[in-house]
């Protein structure tokens, strides 16, 4: 297969999670935090699980046995049963609809995968092998969130605030370019703090340079 990583918002979505072991649960907590609507059937729920939806309004179980029509106007579906008959029935039932399906262990049941995510809003980082080892993911995973500054999250929402002010102070679309990428290379060397004085000097110089360019 070839997994191609898109960056999807999945706010409001409604998915389908269908088990209530551990590996559900580590499921469930990954997606909760993205403000998902999550449908949980089971034949039983951990303890884990009943604390989780009680904890959150967005979450509702239902313990019965798992029925065709559970999938209808789900959003995209986890099956995470451990029962390999019944998860490969759901990825079947999930692809005739074309309704995306992460089969929990089944690497070729899957229409999609959960990456290992470091999350420092507004910054999201994924890492995936593609289902070749999980535990390599989680190695380099653990390396890049070392490298990574916290105040990364914090820059990357100032460069947000300001970038509808430097797209309208040019329309050379490569001046933009390097305006941010100087302005990052500031960020980085101050603890991600840009001050508005940086902004207006960094404009004003690519400004200038673009003036005497065109006269030459």
């Amino acid at each position: 297969m070839a997994y191609f990583p898109f960056i999807t918002d999945i706010e409001d979505m409604d998915c389908l999670v269908v088990g209530g072991g551990s590996v559900a649960w580590h499921k469930v907590e990954i997606l909760a935090e993205y403000d998902v609507n999550i449908h949980i059937v089971a034949v039983s729920a951990s303890e884990r699980l009943k604390e989780t939806a009680d904890s959150n309004k967005r979450i509702d179980i239902r313990i019965r046995e798992f029925r065709d029509s559970d999938i209808n106007g789900m959003d995209f579906v986890v099956a995470a049963t451990g029962n390999r008959e019944l998860d490969m029935n759901i990825s079947k039932l999930c692809k005739k609809q074309r309704i995306p399906v992460n089969v929990v262990d089944i690497k070729e049941a899957c229409s999609f995968i959960f990456p290992a995510v470091i999350y420092k809003e507004p910054l999201l980082v994924t890492v995936s092998s593609g289902g070749a080892s999980p535990a390599l993911v989680a190695k380099i995973k653990r390396d890049i969130s070392q490298v990574i500054p916290d105040y990364y999250a914090s820059m990357a929402e100032r460069l947000a605030e300001i970038r509808e002010y430097i797209i309208g102070s040019t329309d050379n679309i490569k001046i933009r370019k390097q305006i941010f990428e100087k302005l990052v290379q500031y960020g980085s060397t101050h603890n991600g703090v840009i001050p508005e004085r940086e902004v207006e000097q960094v404009i004003e110089e690519l400004r200038l340079q673009k003036v005497e360019q065109a006269g030459k």
